[in-house]
């Protein structure tokens, strides 16, 4: 299962590998915990950005599992994006080569090489960050990564099925 981080609060000054969750991002953690309780995960994976490591810290507590951190799971590497994020993201996401942002084949690479080298013992959770989720999970096709990114909520869980990921029915009220 795939987890999207809860909502950070945003500090300009920061790298956004620092950012904590915001109040709200929080609370929103503990329900998530709360409806994936069910779900029988035996741990948490996690990018070892902080707003990530946040989220897994309350999904564990929730959860009562333990959490590892791993590098692969990190967000994009990309330079300080002024103007329209979210802009941006789409013609990342759409092919478009952009300076300083880490190619999506790359992103694809390393989640796949973290994937491959999981043990098999039973459900994990794996926290993670929307545009690297969106490399791996958005599929193919370009527009339907850009769709993907811009449906992500924070957080946000997704399984895969055979016919692709699919959001968790828990997460809608």
């Amino acid at each position: 299962m795939f987890i999207r981080h809860a909502e950070p609060f945003v500090e300009p000054d920061r790298p956004p590998a620092e950012w904590q969750l915001s109040l709200r991002g929080k609370e929103l953690s503990y329900e998530l915990g709360a409806r994936l309780a069910p779900r029988g995960l035996r741990r948490l994976v996690t990018s070892p950005e902080e707003k990530a490591r946040a989220t897994a810290t309350v999904l564990a507590e929730v959860l009562g599992v333990s959490v590892v951190t791993d590098d692969r799971l990190r967000e994009v590497q990309r330079p300080w994006t002024d103007g329209n994020f979210a802009d941006v993201v789409a013609c990342y996401l759409h092919g478009d080569l952009i300076e300083g942002w880490e190619p999506v084949e790359q992103v694809v690479s390393r989640l796949e090489a973290f994937l491959a080298s999981r043990p098999s013992d039973g459900p994990i959770g794996v926290v993670t960050h929307g545009t690297a989720m969106t490399c791996l999970l958005g599929a193919d096709d370009s527009a339907n990564r850009a769709r993907f990114w811009s449906d992500l909520t924070m957080p946000d869980a997704w399984t895969f099925s055979e016919v692709g990921p699919v959001r968790l029915d828990c997460l809608r009220s």
